[in-house]
């Protein structure tokens, strides 16, 4: 994901700190009749975007909401499509509107396009479902550029860091792809960009070491993220249009007149509202890049005091009641937790979409940022590129190009992938047992520090820290817990579980194993290995075996001993269910789900 690659645009004819291109609404301009308790310094002129752009269409209510939400509903539509060949009549609608619900337009048109070739229509719902495909398709957007297209396939073929991909622009330089988008107030593929796994908050590039680049353009604010981009240009646009009408800028047309100054005003405010529901950080401050205070580009800045203010501070001057409402309903913390969307683009929250199993987590909180709504990691996206990439690339095995969803998402490993929004790292959450033999040693360190000062603790951990670096001196002391432990100890491995045969195992044999291999890479097989991902399980279980087969020639075991000794000691891929009164194995990797009782 460090790889990098840099798009050029076409520039614009004016300066200012955004000109947009796109979004729904294309009525003419419209001042607010009252003010609608506007900032008059920015304009009259108020946004025309209402709650429905960003609800499912009407006849979602009318159906009953799917047990474990509405992405799964569809994958299960999509293989129903596959098996009937779209000529049943019931799954095809039910397909074309659960695609409708997910606001997955291209497979929306895909499946109104196959069926009415198999004669499949319902033609009040097709005319409908036909407009919106169209509505989407009007648009003007850079999703479908060239320049686009070259994005996606680096991010979902390459493992292009989407967070890195810059864009040169007129207006700021050294913006990211997804700040750009949010800057024109291009809403598609804003969208499309998160979907792939972009982080909200990230300030990305690193800023420059001069205001202004070889071209002129001028330095993106400093700290600035998308929310920031998109609420600056719809301040920015929202101006535009009051001057136009008033006849300043010589009256002008084009991309600033008529409908287009609307587009440009509206896209912004949907990127900014749309961003917010997404769970961007709202506390962000506008600040002047190093040196720019005076600079032609952010003199709008002064007139409207934007220096220091927050999101939250300057949300009346963007001009819309809706982006107010939302960027106040989304500082509770309660109500970001249960409303927040979900990252695949279909603006649902997430345990209404890709989350909607019990045991589906989609987000994060450390202790001691509980009650700060900026501190909230929530799930990588569904849609991106399946991280186990990630591992697979770490123990050499090939790359799957699944994204998440398809690929690890519901796999039984009891490990999620987090994102920070703020550094695009990923954070994975691993749940584990703590067994007695834990709890034992976690009591004896605390009594062995009792008295000490926070000198000789410090010097402690440093000097323990030390030695754990030494694959040989764990390696040894690890085979050493489990000669000396014998079967207790091989069963403290297996977290103490009940479905775990490892006690029936020779301790000499499973630390003779340990030995056998690379310090480095050397590990303690468990049985019970839920945990594992299927790829490391996979390279883990043909590891161990290979160093089996290896202790036993050097044991100098043949005949039927060896082979006693390979059947108890293989390690196996299969594992038990969980329920110790089912004696039931796996026949296929990974093939048991996680029960609720796994995320307790």
């Amino acid at each position: 994901r460090n790889k990098y690659i840099q798009i050029s645009r076409a520039p614009t004819t004016l300066q200012l700190s955004t000109m947009g291109k796109k979004s729904r609404s294309s009525k003419q301009l419209k001042p607010a009749k009252n003010g609608g308790g506007r900032a008059p310094s920015v304009s009259g002129y108020t946004s025309n975007l209402t709650a429905s752009s960003f609800s499912p269409p009407s006849f979602a209510a009318e159906l009953p909401p799917p047990a474990e939400g509405w992405a799964r509903e569809l994958r299960k539509l999509e293989k129903e499509l596959q098996n009937t060949r779209y000529q049943d009549a019931a799954v095809v609608m039910s397909a074309a509107k659960v695609a409708r619900i997910m606001r997955q337009f291209d497979l929306l048109e895909k499946i109104l396009a196959k069926a009415a070739a198999k004669g499949v229509v319902d033609q009040e719902l097709w005319t409908q479902l036909n407009e919106d495909v169209s509505a989407i398709k009007r648009v003007n957007t850079s999703v479908r550029s060239d320049s686009m297209k070259q994005i996606i396939h680096g991010v979902m073929k390459e493992g292009i860091n989407v967070d890195i991909v810059s864009f040169e622009d007129t207006t700021f330089s050294g913006m990211n792809c997804l700040q750009f988008a949010t800057l024109r107030g291009d809403v598609q593929m804003m969208e499309q960009l998160i979907k792939m796994g972009a982080a909200l908050d990230i300030e990305a590039l690193p800023p420059p070491s001069d205001l202004a680049n070889h071209t002129g353009v001028v330095m993106k604010p400093k700290g600035c993220t998308a929310l920031l981009l998109a609420v600056n240009g719809a301040i920015t646009s929202r101006n535009i249009m009051s001057i136009v009408a008033n006849g300043g800028m010589g009256g002008m047309g084009g991309m600033f007149g008529g409908n287009q100054a609307r587009e440009s005003y509206e896209g912004c405010v949907e990127c900014a509202i749309q961003l917010v529901r997404l769970g961007a950080d709202t506390s962000v401050t506008f600040q002047f890049p190093p040196g720019g205070k005076n600079h032609p580009i952010y003199q709008s800045w002064h007139v409207w005091k934007l220096e220091g203010k927050s999101i939250r501070d300057v949300a009346t001057l963007v001009g819309s009641d809706l982006f107010e409402k939302t960027v106040e309903e989304f500082s509770a913390m309660e109500h970001q937790l249960e409303n927040v969307n979900c990252r695949c683009g279909s603006r649902l929250p997430w345990k209404q979409c890709h989350a909607g199993k019990p045991t589906d987590p989609y987000y994060l909180t450390d202790k001691d940022d509980e009650k700060d709504v900026s501190k909230i990691k929530w799930r990588y996206s569904p849609m991106a590129p399946c991280h186990c990439n990630t591992s697979n690339s770490r123990l050499g095995l090939p790359e799957t190009k699944k994204i998440y969803f398809k690929c690890c998402w519901d796999e039984t490993a009891h490990r999620e992938y987090y994102q920070c929004d703020k550094t695009s790292e990923i954070r994975v959450m691993a749940r584990t047992a703590v067994t007695p033999m834990q709890r034992e040693a976690m009591h004896f360190m605390q009594e062995m520090l009792k008295g000490k000062s926070e000198d000789e603790i410090n010097a402690l951990m440093e000097s323990t820290q030390q030695m754990m670096k030494d694959p040989k001196f764990l390696i040894a002391n690890r085979c050493k817990i489990v000669r000396e432990g014998g079967a207790v100890a091989l069963k403290a491995i297996a977290s103490d579980n009940p479905c775990s045969k490892l006690s029936s195992w020779d301790p000499e044999v499973y630390a003779g194993v340990m030995e056998t291999m690379d310090a480095n890479l050397s590990f303690q097989w468990n049985d019970v290995h839920w945990a594992l991902p299927k790829a490391e399980l996979l390279k883990w279980t043909e590891e161990w075996n290979e160093a089996l087969e290896q202790y036993c020639d050097n044991a100098g075991l043949t005949g039927s001993e060896r082979e006693d000794v390979i059947k108890l000691h293989t390690a196996s891929p299969f594992a038990p269910c969980g329920n110790v009164k089912c004696c039931k194995m796996e026949t296929s990797v990974k093939q048991y789900s996680r029960c609720s009782k796994c995320l307790n």
